[in-house]
């Protein structure tokens, strides 16, 4: 059981305890509010040499102690369980507030090596670039070779911008710059699949 969770069960075990304190202190007042009245009533008697209201009110001033020292336990009950409730909840919120930074902390590390291995994709992407240009210009010594300067007329950084913008538009805030729809070697014209696959 984590600390989060074993406060969580101390709060609301304090939580039952505080609601029972106070329950019996409602219980003992309204008993002791009952008894004072019967005591008022009987006190004229008593007063005057009653002997048996004189009893009576003595029974009744025994119970009335009791149920005082009752509230007042339930009083001092209730108070000490409110103290242990709001300590509780403050140990939680700290604890929370402890994982909350530990699991930020072990992000931003995480977050460090995703961005190590972006910049490894992104020097294997400019790498691939570069020789998609390689390409692309002996292509073009080809196509001069067999005298077809209708292949020659598309540079490959037109096609691969607009293929960036596809991938890359939501992190490069862009909407309005040509895009391709599909992957890069089905969009450029001057690649074609290896006839040995499907």
């Amino acid at each position: 059981m984590t600390i989060v969770e074993g406060t969580f069960n101390e709060i609301e075990r304090l939580k039952v305890q505080h609601e029972e304190a106070l329950v019996q202190l409602r219980e003992a007042e309204e008993e002791l509010e009952e008894l004072n009245e019967r005591r008022i009533e009987l006190a004229p008697a008593a007063f005057t040499g009653d002997e048996v209201a004189d009893k009576n009110l003595m029974v009744l001033e025994s119970e009335a102690s009791k149920l005082s020292r009752g509230a007042r336990l339930a009083r001092n009950a209730a108070k000490e369980f409110e103290r242990h409730l709001e300590a509780a909840r403050k140990r939680r919120i700290e604890e929370c507030r402890r994982l909350a930074h530990e699991r930020f902390e072990e992000l931003t590390v995480e977050r460090y090596e995703l961005g190590v291995e972006a910049e490894k994709a992104m020097s294997t992407l400019l790498k691939t670039l570069g020789r998609y240009e390689l390409i692309h210009s002996e292509q073009v010594a080809c196509a001069r070779g067999f005298e077809d300067d209708s292949l020659t007329k598309n540079p490959p950084r037109t096609l691969i911008r607009a293929w960036l913008v596809s991938r890359f538009r939501e992190y490069l805030g862009v909407s309005s710059i040509d895009h391709l729809d599909g992957p890069l070697p089905e969009a450029d014209g001057l690649a074609a699949k290896p006839k040995n696959e499907g």
